[in-house]
């Protein structure tokens, strides 16, 4: 049986202009306040081995564009089929630009898949993106 790891980035501080990854420090709605965007990464044939994922989330209106890391610092290997959430306020609405980087142990990107989702307001949204092995630099 394959080894899954449950990834959360929590993103209604970021998107909320707190500029901080973490439990929100309960700054943050309650969990019925929040659109919630679960991310399955898909690791296609190739994809090295990796250790942490870095998310590029980018809204247009307001404007916002983050980057985070999860977990925070490089763990066990990441395998296909790991999910992780955006949690986010629902104050915040429209396209959400998804650029996803698979890490190596040493922090390097060898993996990268993007994706564009509709935030949907109070609810769910699940969402696949799958990461090809680069075959150069990761940008």
């Amino acid at each position: 049986m394959m080894r899954r790891w449950r990834l959360t980035l929590v993103l209604a501080g970021l998107l909320a202009g707190a500029g901080a990854c973490g439990d929100g420090g309960g700054a943050t709605p309650a969990p019925e306040e929040r659109s919630i965007v679960v991310i399955t990464l898909n690791l296609e044939a190739g994809v090295p081995e990796l250790r942490q994922v870095r998310v590029n989330a980018h809204l247009a209106n307001p404007a916002m564009d983050t980057d985070l890391y999860f977990p925070t610092v490089p763990a066990g290997r990441i395998q296909s089929g790991a999910t992780l959430a955006l949690l986010i306020p629902i104050t915040r609405s429209g396209l959400l630009d998804l650029i996803v980087f698979g890490l190596d142990a040493g922090g390097t990107a060898v993996a990268r898949g993007n994706g564009q989702t509709t935030i949907a307001v109070g609810d769910r949204v699940d969402y696949t993106i799958s990461l090809s092995a680069c075959g150069g630099p990761c940008n």
